[in-house]
């Protein structure tokens, strides 16, 4: 796979931890991807803009929307419907995204252990998929009302095979993180 991410794809299951300001970044390299052939974006806190994604495309090439029709987008409203999405995803060589993974596991209304078994299903799909294609997830710590979600977070860090950070002040129980080359200087993305 030939891309101009300034962050690896080789590795199986990536996982970069950011607030809000992630986004757009993880929208261009979601454009790249597209450039170079099938992208499966699953999206778990509705921030999938196709506009940004057009835009950055517009400058790599003319063929704007055949890489566009490349993009298959699903979104999940609650963490049953990112379980199922994840599940009716079929293995292939096309990477996959999961955009704010964690944002509907973050539901104050599903009860916490719930929350986990749906989870640890969720990052047994992602590990499914990543046998055959890189995938590439991000996730937002949680606000302080629902500081009690943290170990989500954890759980998450603990399946992944890479682990980035674009925090600029990650929580205390996140490891130190280390720079990685290319995007510490516009997202402070450090790897962990």
């Amino acid at each position: 796979m030939n891309t101009s991410l300034s962050f690896p794809l080789t590795c199986r299951l990536a996982v970069i931890i950011g607030d809000r300001a992630t986004i757009p970044r993880m929208l261009e390299a979601a454009a790249e991807l597209a450039l170079g052939g099938p992208l499966q974006v699953v999206d778990g806190g509705n921030c999938f803009n196709a506009y940004p994604v057009a835009r950055h495309l517009r400058r790599r090439t003319a063929a704007v929307h055949a890489a566009l029709g490349r993009i298959r987008l699903a979104r999940a409203f609650t963490c049953y419907q990112m379980v199922t999405l994840l599940q009716d995803l079929q293995p292939g060589d096309q990477p996959v995204m999961a955009l704010d993974l964690l944002q509907t596991f973050y539901d104050e209304n599903v009860r916490m252990a719930e929350s986990r078994r749906l989870l640890e299903r969720c990052l047994g799909q992602l590990a499914r998929l990543s046998r055959s294609a890189p995938v590439l997830v991000s996730a937002r710590p949680p606000a302080e009302v629902c500081a009690t979600r943290l170990p989500l977070l954890h759980i998450l860090q603990e399946a992944a095979e890479a682990l980035y950070f674009a925090v600029s002040d990650p929580p205390a129980a996140l490891p130190a993180p280390l720079p990685l080359p290319g995007m510490e200087t516009t997202l402070g993305l450090t790897e962990g």
